[in-house]
């Protein structure tokens, strides 16, 4: 393996006037423009591309500026969490669900109405989406590319919180075409499944026992919230990538937008340059290239690909019990 694909992503949500009193968020539009603008010049200064998910009211909203970001190569996708959404047109009430409480019928007629609102602002459909807290069943990936997108980053792998419909326990770790019918594996799908990066050294206990592995976003402080150190999760996801030997190499990241990245003085940014530092000396030190990229040119190289898809075993030995010695 010479090069690995960086990909810094953005979950870009509504203000918290705008989605609900209890929802993460920037305080107003002018907070989340800082942070969307910010995180875009800290990552061109590394020579990164920046991928944005822009909730369908924050589309709306600031649909000049994503338009300006993309001129510059930001890869723009849609994200959703049903109950932050409010803005549907057929029904009195919003969904107070997370996206992985959701039928299938439930997530067309969701998706259907935002993509005519994002459409509405941007003046297309969205082909790339990124669901809320990676909530999901096992419908997702069908729906998505029944109703034409063509690429996602919807999987944490090693998640587990059940209480947000988010468990990746086992799952694919590098992008892949996703499975009509399981969201863990690899299927035969034209549609393109970028997983969230995560250092799989360990297992973290998180609050109200969530658990989860350390991955490559700046919004939580892992060194001091969890004793790991910032070099520590950039070397085991540079080895751990290697050793997997992926068809398409990347490692992903991830932010929102309610941080104050145009501000040198903010944590959340100081995080942030010392993570991609880390992350590029590890890569030095592998002897591999860190190459920017966008969803846009993943899915572009994992379709590219035959699909293959994982054998069909019809019965085999799960454990091997051995008398001891």
């Amino acid at each position: 393996m010479k090069e690995v694909r960086i990909v810094l992503t953005m979950d870009c949500e509504p203000t918290t006037a705008t989605s609900h009193p209890t929802a993460t968020g920037p305080r107003d539009w002018a907070h989340g423009e800082r942070a969307i603008r910010g995180y875009f010049e800290i990552a061109r200064s590394y020579g990164l591309p920046v991928t944005y998910f822009i909730h369908p009211e924050t589309a709306l909203a600031q649909a000049p500026m994503f338009k300006e970001l993309a001129g510059q190569g930001a890869c723009l996708g849609l994200h959703m969490h049903p109950w932050k959404y409010s803005v549907w047109r057929h029904q009195k009430e919003r969904y107070m669900a997370h996206y992985g409480d959701l039928s299938a019928e439930e997530q067309r007629e969701l998706l259907s109405e935002s993509c005519a609102l994002w459409h509405e602002a941007m003046g297309y459909r969205p082909l790339y989406f990124r669901s809320g807290t990676f909530s999901a069943n096992d419908s997702i990936f069908r729906v998505l590319a029944e109703l034409g997108f063509r690429g996602g980053s919807c999987s944490a792998p090693g998640r587990m919180l059940p209480e947000f419909r988010a468990i990746w326990t086992g799952a694919e770790p590098d992008p892949h075409r996703a499975h009509r019918q399981f969201r863990q594996v690899r299927g035969d799908l034209d549609f393109a499944e970028m997983p969230i990066s995560a250092d799989f050294s360990a297992l973290l206990e998180g609050r109200n026992g969530r658990r989860m592995h350390a991955d490559l976003r700046p919004d939580t402080d892992w060194p001091n919230e969890y004793g790991v150190s910032w070099k520590t999760i950039a070397n085991n996801i540079v080895a751990q990538v290697i050793a997997r030997k992926p068809a398409v190499p990347v490692i992903t990241m991830i932010t929102h937008n309610h941080y104050e990245y145009q501000d040198a003085s903010d944590a959340t940014g100081q995080r942030l340059r010392t993570m991609l530092d880390e992350l590029k000396q590890a890569c030095a030190a592998a002897g591999v290239k860190p190459v920017g990229a966008t969803l846009a040119g993943v899915a572009d190289a994992v379709l590219a690909l035959p699909p293959v898809s994982d054998p069909f075993v019809l019965e085999g030995t799960i454990f091997e019990v051995k008398s001891p010695a």
